[in-house]
């Protein structure tokens, strides 16, 4: 019998076919996607990343067991070093913190309500798309781009194609697994409902970036 992740991950595969063929995608994989559209991507990632650390600390305050408590809290650690590492690397003067995206700031939103707000499972459920879709989206280019050696943007997609970031994807997926398991009817809808949204605001994230969004008025 699948268990939830299986059963969550399969119903959203389109989403995440949709994510895969995005022209920033396909773009990044051949190479070919333009320095302004990459730095406003990392610009708005790096935003992003600010409170998504501060949000998984959150989450392993509220586990119950050691393990997991340690796992998200190392998890948000690497964020800090592991990321610094990439941004330095692209971001000469680092993030302009006034120019957040509509979408950034959407995301970052939905994820803090969901932590901060809701039981733990939603929470699971909700930062979960984070670590699985950039694992499926790294292994994805890494398996059909044939330019490995000239990509401008290899180091990015090295980050989250290599084995360290899938023990960190394999370890949040049991860890929300296991809390699926003695989750009644009524939570396991709300937790497929917040892993099926925060999977769409990944596809959004990558498309307002490909835009180059901003603000309307």
């Amino acid at each position: 019998m699948p268990n939830w992740f299986e059963t969550i991950n399969a119903k959203t595969d389109p989403i995440r076919r949709e994510i895969k063929s995005h022209p920033f995608i396909e773009k990044l994989m051949d190479g070919t996607l333009s320095k302004e559209v990459f730095r406003f991507y990392i610009e708005q990632d790096a935003l992003y990343l600010s409170e998504y650390k501060r949000v998984l600390g959150a989450l392993g305050i509220k586990c119950n067991d050691d393990p997991d408590i340690q796992f998200f809290l190392s998890a948000a650690t690497g964020i800090i070093e592991v990321e610094q590492a990439v941004h330095e690397l692209y971001l000469e003067n680092g993030p302009d913190l006034g120019k957040i995206s509509p979408t950034c700031e959407l995301y970052n939103s939905y994820l803090s309500r969901m932590v901060h707000t809701r039981p733990l499972e939603e929470g699971l459920a909700a930062v979960l798309p984070c670590f699985t879709i950039y694992k499926e989206v790294g292994d994805f280019i890494l398996a059909n781009q044939t330019n490995q050696e000239e990509n401008p943007y290899q180091k990015w997609i090295a980050t989250y194609g290599g084995e360290e970031f899938a023990d960190s994807v394999n370890e949040a997926i049991a860890i929300t697994d296991k809390h699926a398991e003695t989750a009644s009817e009524e939570t396991l809808r709300r937790m497929d409902a917040a892993f099926e949204k925060a999977s769409r605001l990944e596809w959004m994230f990558w498309d307002s970036a490909y835009r180059k969004e901003t603000w309307p008025v």
